[in-house]
């Protein structure tokens, strides 16, 4: 087919097309049966190739973040302004590492994106953690950089134990405001995978090579 036919063929279709109507939600989810969430998390995020530290306590994050940060050699970072614990940017300025800003400035845009390709680390919040996938929710917003979990090697995302969840379903359900009030929210499963015609996979093609997670009590 025509190029040009294609594409007209799409756009009509995009201006005229009309969203199925969303059902209910319900007023409560199937029971399961209990499971000690902060264990099968752990499994599984090791089963995806994330790194599970702590649980530590909120004062202790900076020391872990930047004990990560030197295992890693990492020499520059990106952080949340909102992240969980305090102090943290602080201790990986006095390790050594140079801050990257993540609020692109419009005059110099192509010199300061250029920049990011020798971005080392990223560290965030997380809005919840999924136990059945050892998978971490970030919503991003002003002072949230989606940079920060995309383009580093090394992502550290800091988790609060009180927002571990069973699934993406049972977060979802609980906290709907959260899922429709943001623009954009990332399920973040382990690093960056990607596979080739022989089904050989690589990681960290398309982003993080190493996910580190941090349990905070």
């Amino acid at each position: 087919m025509d190029r040009d036919v294609f594409l007209a063929r799409v756009g009509r279709s995009a201006m005229t097309a009309v969203l199925p109507e969303v059902l209910g939600i319900p007023d409560r989810l199937p029971d399961l049966e209990d499971e000690d969430l902060q264990t099968l998390f752990r499994e599984r995020a090791q089963d995806v190739d994330a790194v599970v530290h702590g649980p530590v306590g909120r004062h202790g994050v900076p020391r872990a973040v930047a004990g990560i940060a030197a295992g890693h050699q990492c020499r520059s970072f990106m952080a949340w302004e909102d992240l969980p614990a305090s102090g943290v940017a602080s201790a990986l300025t006095a390790a050594g590492l140079t801050r990257v800003e993540g609020e692109v400035p419009v005059e110099t845009r192509m010199e300061h994106q250029l920049g990011y390709r020798d971005l080392d680390l990223g560290v965030t919040g997380a809005t919840a953690g999924l136990a059945e996938s050892g998978s971490v929710v970030l919503e991003h917003r002003p002072g949230r950089p989606r940079m920060a979990s995309l383009v580093p090697e090394v992502h550290v995302a800091l988790l609060d134990l009180i927002l571990m969840e069973r699934t993406l379903v049972h977060w979802a359900h609980k906290f709907p405001e959260s899922v429709a009030n943001t623009a954009n929210l990332v399920v973040i499963t382990g690093p960056s995978r990607t596979g080739d015609i022989e089904q050989q996979l690589t990681l960290g093609v398309h982003g993080p090579k190493h996910v580190h997670i941090v349990l905070i009590k």
